[in-house]
């Protein structure tokens, strides 16, 4: 991946999200996106992936401001919850469940620190 001057490595961005379970022990986190992907844009931002410990803002809060960069927050408890209702509501109706909602496709995406 080409580094610009707004941009982090992978590494960087690991090195950072280290301190979280450091700090809160008691939680997952992840990169997804195009970060994850290996295909980050000097406009790109970097989606993080938190599992655990039921959406505290400290967390939070405490992540983004390790980046000096935008950060979506994505709570993994949040998406997997919508993806069941929605693929409930497809049954329900009749029609496929989507194959490639929000929180399955983080899921094939997501690299865990």
């Amino acid at each position: 991946m080409n580094t610009g001057k707004n941009m982090l490595s992978y590494t960087e961005i690991e090195n950072k999200l280290k301190s979280v379970y450091k700090k809160y022990g008691n939680v997952r986190v992840g990169v997804a996106g195009s970060y994850a992907n290996n295909t980050a844009k000097d406009s790109s931002d970097v989606d993080i992936v938190i599992d655990g410990d039921s959406m505290r803002m400290d967390i939070e809060q405490y992540i983004r401001s390790l980046f000096s960069i935008p950060v979506d927050v994505l709570w993994l408890e949040l998406l997997e919850e919508d993806d069941r209702r929605l693929d409930e509501l497809a049954l329900s109706i009749g029609i496929p469940q989507n194959k490639y909602s929000v929180y399955k496709t983080i899921m094939e995406e997501v690299k865990w620190v």
